[in-house]
């Protein structure tokens, strides 16, 4: 799909954030691609005016992004 690289975060349990051309839409389309704890990839659709994959995250749990907290990860 040619994505491209907007921004990515070193943990990949927050993500990158690409946008890719999609046939059907005027205009590019923004996704959050993340792993989950469990290993599993996905990709979440992102607002347009998001540029940090940080901020997507805040965005998916409906937080602003200076009150949103990495998860801590305990063993």
């Amino acid at each position: 799909m040619n994505a491209k690289t907007i921004d990515r975060d070193p943990d990949p349990q927050i993500g990158e954030l690409v946008e890719v051309k999609l046939p059907d839409l005027r205009e590019k389309a923004k996704f959050l691609r993340v792993r989950c704890g469990t290993g599993r990839e996905f990709a979440i659709g992102i607002p347009p005016h998001i540029t940090k994959a940080l901020d997507a995250q805040a965005w998916i749990v409906g937080l602003e992004p200076s009150d949103f907290v990495k998860p801590e990860i305990r063993a």
